[in-house]
């Protein structure tokens, strides 16, 4: 039994075995260029793999925090596909990269229920993403249910806001990012999201009246032509959350749009509520269903889990958004 990084070359027996164990479906089977993307690093993949005679038998892939900009450093590490062929195989695997990487935080977002089990039984800190919404104009919503349910709320009020490019976010100031953590920066957001080589990010910059910025990242779903928007991650105080209400009703109306919602993790709930936002878990005896899965579409309620190990207990408040980690990551490409 052999234990090692993936190497670029290997990158073809990677796919046998994901045909094999995993998905025949999978994205990674279909392009290179996304895997590259989001594992490459310096000849070798972000992923390890457990062989036997040769042959892989378990694979966990990670994400260090320093993949979109390398001074951030290696505190926080995402733990991402994780399968094996044999149990056994699975939970040495596991345990060897517990050992081997070096981090402040580690944390496995949106994992199968088999993963979330695991974390849960080696002590893994477990929750649930919080999941809040609010509906648009339109009467009739086909992508939620039921259709006509609404709960939009007027906060019609002119706001002060700036889209971020690759030349104008080098203007941020610094210490918009001292509530973040994990790590975020100036770096982050232009390689995470900007640069993204599939999808179309939208970030606005929001000054308010204390003259404080926060940066709301949007993403636009559509499906038979109607549209949802994603909040996938947010930076700025917590406090300063509550100003998006104005950004979500103008954008809400600019796409004539069905929803726009949020997972996250670590914003209070009175500030999510003070936006303008309900959460779904409210509306559980209405059947309400805010979905989550658009490639391919699937008309149904999904609650995210999350877990997270600290080696150190002092660390600054946690935060987490499906920006992070590969859960905002393209499953359809055409």
């Amino acid at each position: 039994m052999k234990i090692e990084k993936l190497k670029k070359k290997d990158y073809k027996f990677f796919c046998k075995y994901l045909e094999k164990f995993y998905s025949k479906k999978h994205i990674f089977l279909k392009s290179k260029k996304l895997f590259d993307w989001q594992y490459l690093n310096r000849g070798n993949y972000n992923f390890y793999i457990l062989k036997e005679k040769n042959r892989i038998k378990a694979i966990q892939g990670f994400i260090p925090n320093d993949r979109y900009d390398k001074k951030l450093g290696k505190e926080t590490i995402f733990l991402s596909l994780w399968s094996s062929s044999e149990t056994s195989f699975g939970a040495k695997l596991f345990y060897y990269v517990l050992k081997k990487i070096d981090h402040q935080l580690i944390a496995g977002l949106g994992s199968s229920d088999q993963s979330f089990a695991f974390q849960k039984m080696i002590n893994f800190r477990c929750f649930y993403f919080d999941h809040y919404f609010m509906t648009g104009l339109k009467r009739r919503k086909n992508l939620i249910n039921p259709k006509f349910f609404s709960n939009y709320k007027n906060n019609f009020k002119k706001i002060n806001f700036t889209i971020l490019n690759s030349k104008n976010i080098k203007f941020l100031k610094k210490k918009i990012f001292q509530n973040q953590f994990p790590k975020k920066s100036i770096n982050y957001l232009k390689n995470r999201y900007i640069h993204h080589p599939y999808y179309n990010y939208e970030l606005y910059e929001l000054k308010n009246e204390k003259k404080s910025s926060s940066i709301f990242i949007i993403r636009k779903c559509i499906y038979k032509k109607s549209i949802a928007l994603r909040i996938v991650d947010y930076i700025g105080d917590e406090k300063d959350f509550i100003y998006g209400k104005y950004l979500f009703n103008y954008l809400l109306k600019k796409y004539n749009a069905d929803f726009i919602d949020i997972y996250c993790f670590g914003i209070k709930q009175k500030f999510l509520k003070k936006a303008g936002l309900n959460n779904v878990d409210d509306y559980a005896k209405l059947g309400l269903i805010i979905p989550n899965y658009f490639e391919p579409f699937k008309k149904k309620k999904i609650n995210l889990p999350l877990s997270f190990k600290l080696l150190k207990n002092k660390l600054p408040k946690i935060r987490f958004f499906k920006g992070d980690s590969d859960l905002d990551r393209p499953n359809i490409i055409t």
